[in-house]
């Protein structure tokens, strides 16, 4: 009997047909786990956590290097922990050699900077017996007579740390202000506002350290999303606060403190601290945006998906557990639909739509797939429940994009598979990129026929483990195994190619419009980036369209969120074409079951 050893956050699964401890299982899958001691229980440094699956009782050389608050959360050395049914490994940045590639650049839009906080220069003449004044009465006056600003005033932690500061600086300060009001001061020499845009995606947060004077982009970093350990789609998310209200708080707690470790890093590279720290911007899709605003998600999980609001909102960022400035606060641009949400507004501002009114078509390929076709003035979106597929996630040898994944295939005539690898190192798996490449290879050399059936006696096709046919892209060499594609994989390949095409082709009919109509198409993300344009084509997940219209963005969300943290004039935008935007709700049109169906088939040649 066989059993499945999947590993998060990199996606990866073994099919095992003999017990292993769970480090024998990560070589085998090609997964390097850090163990200074070769696995024998000495360096504690092969931590992973049981996230779903029988929990071995703890042995006495884990109780060395594991706390029991530990041990009773599931955490298990890996070279101890034996498994012989279907389990599901959390591995640790600490414990994962191999770093994911997380998408953070995206496109840059020329806009003009309109903070909403700036940094005023201001000298205070001091205290004496003769002139008692408040340190706001001083402040309020030097403000008025440099800069001609008005009754200014101050939150309770602002007022504490002005109070500091202006002693610190010899009453010579640079005043941060939203409005009137201040909320932070430093010494007279800084001179440089920035804040932090956010993309708060269901695999990865990408971050942006922004200059929100000039609305530069000083430094960013991206990194897995924690909540992973309670499962790789928003679904198991929302199940898990659902099945027990406990867990909200560490969905959320777990997102702040990645954010403020990746915070401190970006602010380091730049000489500065969290605490100078002006204004933050987060987007993300609706199910990210409620966890992380702890609002309620009961609704999101159940028909008709309603959002708690379609409105922007801004909260003091200590609320939200963001260290940062005393006063500073965090902007969340309004979701659209239960499960079309702020970051597909961001991608929207950043791509312009709602500037023009060509013909265009935008996608965000996802576990949750959103697309905005425009039409004239109107803008119409629709969110598609495509699966992981497409992020190597339900593909027996899949991962998600870092070193050792598969990102281009090509077979030649002879049936001869070149495979470009992540890194340049021996091949782990296949992520997204090279998932929808082998599809495109394999119809091309009839490997597969029009429904998706793998042609046996074709060269590269053999019977895999199960009996079933597969496709060998890499022959295992060092004790690793084949990676292979096999007609299960195809099929869950498809259905999510079927979910977007029968989304793009229902926005089509509905606005009335052929594929030679759409003057540009645009995809954000990571796997739109290293998607092969020629090949989405062919496999019939893009409509037939001139390669010269076709533009990947990279992550367009965290391009529109650092537009709304450096601009007001752009939140301002971002609300009306939230409000704008008309979303369509695909499980109720009439004949979706045909586009689905449809959109499953390659097309012929």
């Amino acid at each position: 009997m066989t059993y499945t050893v999947e590993f998060e956050p990199i996606g990866i699964r073994l099919i095992c047909e003999e017990p292993l401890t769970v480090f024998e299982a990560a070589r085998q899958a090609g997964v390097s786990l850090h163990s200074i001691c070769g696995g024998k229980a000495t360096c504690g440094k092969c931590a992973v956590r049981v996230v779903q699956g029988a929990l071995p009782a703890p042995m006495d050389t884990e109780r060395e290097h594991l706390s029991e608050a530990l041990l009773a959360e599931g955490w298990r050395l890996a070279c101890r922990t034996v498994v012989a049914e279907n389990i599901t490994i959390y591995i640790p940045p600490g414990s994962l050699e191999e770093s994911q590639v997380v998408q953070t650049e995206g496109i840059e839009i020329a806009f003009a900077p309109r903070p909403a906080v700036r940094l005023l220069p201001v000298e205070i003449t001091p205290p004496s017996l003769s002139d008692q004044a408040s340190d706001m009465e001083r402040l309020a006056a030097g403000l008025r007579e440099h800069h001609g600003v008005e009754n200014i005033i101050a939150g309770l932690p602002a007022l504490r740390a002005l109070r500091t500061a202006l002693r610190e600086t010899d009453w010579r300060i640079s005043a941060a202000l939203r409005g009137d009001e201040i909320i932070a001061a430093y010494p007279l020499a800084h001179d440089r506002a920035v804040g932090l845009a956010v993309d708060i995606g269901t695999t990865k947060l990408a971050c942006y350290l922004v200059d929100l004077e000039s609305g530069r982009t000083l430094a960013m970093q991206g990194v897995t999303n924690p909540q992973i350990a309670y499962g790789e789609d928003i679904m198991s998310r929302l199940e898990a606060v659902l099945v027990d209200s406990a867990n909200a708080g560490p969905l959320q707690s777990e997102v702040a403190t990645a954010i403020n470790a990746v915070a401190a890093d970006l602010c380091a590279s730049q000489g500065l601290t969290p605490d100078h720290l002006l204004d933050f911007c987060l987007v993300g899709n609706t199910a990210m945006h409620h966890l992380f605003a702890r609002l309620p998600v009961g609704p999101l999980a159940v028909s008709p998906f309603v959002p708690a609001l379609n409105t922007a909102l801004e909260v003091d960022a200590a609320q939200l557990g963001l260290k940062a400035a005393p006063g500073a606060r965090a902007y969340l641009p309004a979701p659209i639909a239960g499960f079309v949400g702020s970051d597909h507004l961001a991608f929207l501002l950043a791509a312009n739509f709602g500037e023009d009114e060509r013909v265009r078509l935008g996608i965000d390929i996802g576990t949750n797939t959103e697309i905005a076709l425009q039409v004239g003035k109107r803008i119409v979106s629709c969110s598609t429940a495509s699966g992981p597929a497409f992020e190597g996630a339900h593909i027996r040898h899949g991962m998600r994009a870092a070193q050792g994944a598969i990102q281009r295939v090509k077979i030649a005539a002879d049936g001869s598979v070149e495979c470009d690898i992540i890194g340049g190192v021996a091949a782990t798996g296949l992520c997204g990129s090279g998932v929808l490449d082998a599809l495109a290879e394999m119809r091309k050399a009839e490997i597969l026929n029009e429904r998706g059936r793998m042609q046996t006696g074709m060269a590269g096709v053999e019977a895999a483990e199960d009996g079933k046919p597969a496709f060998t892209l890499v022959k295992g060499a060092n004790g690793r195994r084949n990676i292979t594609i096999s007609q299960q994989d195809i099929d869950q390949i498809l259905l999510a190619k079927g979910a977007i095409r029968a989304g793009i082709d229902i926005l089509m009919d509905t606005l009335g419009i052929v594929s030679a109509d759409i003057e540009e198409i645009t995809i954000a993300g990571a796997f739109g980036t290293y998607l092969d344009p020629v090949n989405a084509v062919r496999i019939g997940l893009l409509p037939e369209t001139p390669l010269e219209r076709i533009h990947a963005v990279g992550n367009a969300a965290g391009s529109g969120a650092r537009m709304m943290l450096a601009s007001t004039d752009c939140r301002l935008r971002a609300e009306a074409l939230a409000q704008r935007v008309e979303y369509l709700e695909l499980t109720i049109v009439p004949g979706f079951n045909k586009y689905f169906a449809r959109g499953i088939r390659l097309p012929v040649g």
